[in-house]
Order: structure tokens, then C-alpha cells, then sequence
């Protein structure tokens, strides 16, 4: 997640030239430019949530690497023989699907607060942004980029 900060930063600065932007066409009375910029606003924050999500997913695919590697050097049979069937060198990690990747380094267990469902929740949200379906409500980046981080700190190897 080597990025967020960078992110977190550019997206803060061009909101805030939003906001900017917004107050001076509301107080000129142009609603139709203020909606204009509530339209940008919440396109930038859909763009800028797909780029901070892929930080968090590379950082899940190392960690899934990292264990995958951890568990191949085991010299107890009983203890790699699952994990023979992967290859950390793989670019898409021997065809594992995210949710399997998740679930070698995140535990499952856990209510609706949870690591693991937090990013089910948003690896669902991205989805639906980078496949064009876009919210008609804003997405607040700040907040996101905080759970990114409680989310990374829970990565297990």
C-alpha cells in the first residue's frame, strides 16, 4: 500500500478544489454548476476508491504470496502438501479467484465488521464501479482509505 498516502493526498487536494470550485458557483446562485461539480465530485470519488482498492489488493496478493512461499518451505509434508498446488510465482496466483486469496491471509470468522467482511464489501463496490456501474452517492474516500489500512493490518502470513 506503498501508494495510499500519495493517493489519499492528490485526492484530498483536488477535492478540496471541488469544494472550492462548488462554493463560489453557490454563492454566485448557479445550482446548475454546483450540480455539475456534486456530479465530478462523486466520479472522483469513485476513481480515486478503485485506485486506493487496488492498493489494498496488491497488498493481499503479497501477503497470500508470502504464505503460500512460508508454507512451501516447510519441511513437514503434512504442512506444505495443500499448499503444493500453488505457485507464488505465478502472475495470477496459480488461478486462485481473489476470495480464495483473501482467505489464505485474512480469517473468514467474524460479524459484519470483520476484516473479511469489509473487504467482501468493498471488493463488491469495486466491482460494480469498474465494471460501469456508478453510485449515485459519494463514497468517502478518507474513511475508506482508514478501513484499507485496519484491513491491511490483519493480513496474516
Amino acid at each position: 500500500m506503498q501508494e495510499l498516502p500519495s493517493l489519499l493526498s492528490t485526492y484530498l487536494e483536488v477535492n478540496r478544489y471541488f469544494d472550492d470550485v462548488r462554493s463560489e458557483y453557490f454563492l454566485a446562485g448557479d445550482l446548475q454548476a454546483v450540480q455539475r461539480i456534486d456530479n465530478k465530485r462523486r466520479l472522483n470519488d469513485q476513481a480515486y476508491f478503485v485506485l486506493c482498492w487496488g492498493q489494498l489488493e496488491a497488498a493481499i496478493d503479497g501477503s497470500c504470496r508470502a504464505a503460500i512461499r512460508k508454507k512451501l518451505a516447510s519441511p513437514d509434508w503434512s504442512v506444505r502438501r495443500a499448499w503444493d498446488r500453488y505457485n507464488p510465482d505465478d502472475r495470477r496466483l496459480s488461478g486462485l479467484a481473489f476470495e480464495d486469496r483473501v482467505a489464505l491471509v485474512i480469517d473468514r470468522r467474524g460479524g459484519s465488521g470483520s476484516p473479511w467482511a469489509r473487504v467482501q464489501f468493498f471488493y463488491a463496490l469495486r466491482n460494480e464501479m469498474a465494471h460501469g456501474r456508478l453510485r449515485s452517492d459519494r463514497v468517502h474516500v478518507t474513511a475508506v482509505v482508514a478501513e484499507l489500512y485496519q484491513i491491511q493490518s490483519a493480513l496474516t502470513v
